[in-house]
């Protein structure tokens, strides 16, 4: 599939480099954005310093702050496909990880960040989709894709989490955020999906045909609705199989574009305001997304 470059309204760069932390601004240098070698060295030298004893990534990329899963796993999958990172640094990462692997296979967060967590997406917002202490879908789904990248090879390991995952789908395709829940969350199938392709399973499983089918459907309506914020899943489907799909991608990639606000960046639901973070997450869907 030939790759269609789009070309953005206005210079994400220079908006993410200056309102950016580690992970934003190494999420921009993984999709291939113009970024000077210095501005890397600079990042990758702020990461190294940010790092907590225990080999993993401080919640909210903030320093001083326990480590975090979440974290971890997004900024150890960024870090494996950019040149001239420490290997020691993936290392580290992966050593982390492995520490918060449960026995049923999934990933979870340790109970010290339950405030944290509440702090940024309790209140009104309700945050049922983020425990503490227990397995979490998506939370494997990352997790398990960045080991997978980094080289980590403890196949008993791998399969558990693997098994968590194809074990744990809703009958709609998608999965709960943790088991016993009983809603469904698309935003958890799309970081799942990718870690299912990772460990090999087949594109022909029905756990991985009906998470497919249940995301591009889930991506139509979010598409209808002009909801930029759900097209942070478009890579998560792959390439386009057929025309229908092809032509579904592009009208998404097109809505990526026509929202783009005049200072680079993208704006959260009900907000003005650019935000760092969900401009690097579009900005890396605009660079790597095949249509």
């Amino acid at each position: 599939m030939t790759k269609k470059k789009l070309e953005l309204l206005y210079d994400v760069s220079n908006y993410v480099l200056d309102h950016g932390d580690v992970a934003d601004k190494l999420r921009l240098i993984a999709a291939g954005y113009d970024v000077s070698d210095s501005a890397v060295k600079e990042v990758v030298d702020e990461l190294q310093k940010l790092m907590n004893p225990d080999g993993g990534i401080p919640f909210n990329v903030e320093k001083g702050n326990p480590s975090s899963v979440k974290d971890t796993a997004e900024i150890l999958y960024l870090i494996v496909k950019i040149d001239g990172v420490d290997a020691d640094l993936k290392s580290q990462m992966i050593s982390f990880l492995v520490s918060r692997q449960k026995k049923d296979g999934g990933f979870a967060e340790a109970l010290n960040l339950d405030d944290l967590i509440e702090d940024k997406w309790g209140g009104t917002t309700g945050r049922e989709w983020y425990p503490v202490g227990v397995s979490i879908t998506w939370l494997t789904g990352k997790a398990l894709e960045a080991l997978v990248l980094a080289g980590y090879d403890d196949t008993v390991r791998l399969r558990a989490a693997r098994d968590f995952l194809l074990y744990s789908q809703h009958e709609d395709g998608h999965w709960p955020d943790y088991k016993g829940q009983e809603i469904s969350d698309p935003l958890a199938t799309g970081n799942i999906l990718p870690a299912l392709q990772v460990m090999g399973v087949n594109s022909d499983h029905k756990v991985y045909k009906d998470a497919r089918a249940a995301l591009l459907q889930h991506l139509k309506s979010s598409v209808e609705t002009k909801s930029t914020l759900d097209m942070v899943d478009l890579l998560s489907v792959g390439e386009p199989k057929d025309d229908l799909e092809k032509r579904l991608m592009g009208t998404a990639v097109e809505l990526i574009k026509e929202s783009q606000n005049k200072d680079g960046g993208w704006s959260q639901l009900g907000s003005k305001k650019s935000d760092p973070e969900l401009s690097s997450l579009l900005a890396y869907v605009v660079a790597r997304v095949s249509i």
